[in-house]
């Protein structure tokens, strides 16, 4: 069963690596995914706020990006966004719409960038002294069967040294609503809730309401489960986080670092 990481499929070529953190990087490389989300207004400023929270975070915290691990890493995007780039990186990704092809083809002069297809947290197949300083996934573990999450979470644990970046979307309470209403009225893309569950949802009562990707997920119930192999230090939302309390963000930053024995 697949983990649902990626959501496109085009060709990228050519694109200096200055460009990954700006719209115009968008304009390089067709349609698909990165045009439905990327190519400006916004849709697009929500979210580049991911990748900006991340970069923030990281030169808030000081932290190390010497070595970095990115779960559903889709075309690699996020190394430019880094203060520099790694030594070292591997990103893993079930490659759905073809981001990893992507990635691979613009990275492909850069042997310390590796892109992984997993679908299953057997697959990254990491070596038991493999570490990393810094570990990322992105709007990816809603999209994860949940029987498979304590997997990843596990392994990227019992790999990582430093700081665990998490971002993932918002969907409960009043903005969800907004959100679906907004879907419902002006696009094809609104999940199917019954009143029932859109009532839950809307309470933030997540139990009742059938989990599919994003619909039901509650980051609250990632946030304990992250608890069983990490020290959870924030949780926050963007954008507008310092403006706004976290129920009215599009998207919710969790912070980690791996619980260590003794």
């Amino acid at each position: 069963m697949s983990v649902g990481f990626s959501r496109a499929g085009i060709a990228i070529e050519g694109v200096r690596r200055t460009d990954l953190s700006s719209e115009g990087f968008m304009k390089d490389i067709g349609f698909g995914y990165n045009e439905r989300l990327f190519s400006g207004g916004f849709r697009s400023h929500l979210h580049f706020a991911r990748f900006k929270w991340v970069s923030s975070q990281v030169r808030r915290l000081n932290a190390s990006t010497n070595s970095v691990i990115e779960l559903g890493c889709f075309d690699g995007k996020l190394i430019g966004f880094l203060p520099s780039e790694p030594d070292r990186y591997v990103g893993f990704d079930a490659n759905w719409e073809g981001g990893l092809d992507i990635a691979r083809n613009r990275w492909a002069g850069h042997p310390n960038l590796v892109f992984k297809e997993v679908e299953t947290p057997e697959q990254m197949n990491l070596r038991p002294n493999e570490r990393f300083e810094t570990a990322v996934s992105m709007e990816t573990l809603e999209h994860v069967p949940p029987p498979l999450i304590d997997g990843y979470l596990e392994t990227i644990a019992r790999h990582l040294d430093g700081y665990f970046f998490v971002t993932v979307p918002n969907e409960k309470g009043p903005l969800f609503l907004a959100k679906w209403t907004v879907k419902r009225l002006f696009s094809k893309t609104a999940e199917k809730y019954s009143v029932g569950e859109l009532i839950n949802a809307t309470l933030g009562r997540l139990r009742y309401v059938e989990r599919n990707e994003h619909k039901g997920f509650d980051y609250a119930e990632l946030v304990r489960q992250l608890e069983k192999h990490f020290d959870v230090i924030d949780v926050s939302g963007h954008p507008f986080g310092a403006l706004l309390p976290r129920w009215c963000c599009f998207s919710i930053g969790i912070i980690a670092k791996p619980k260590r024995n003794g």
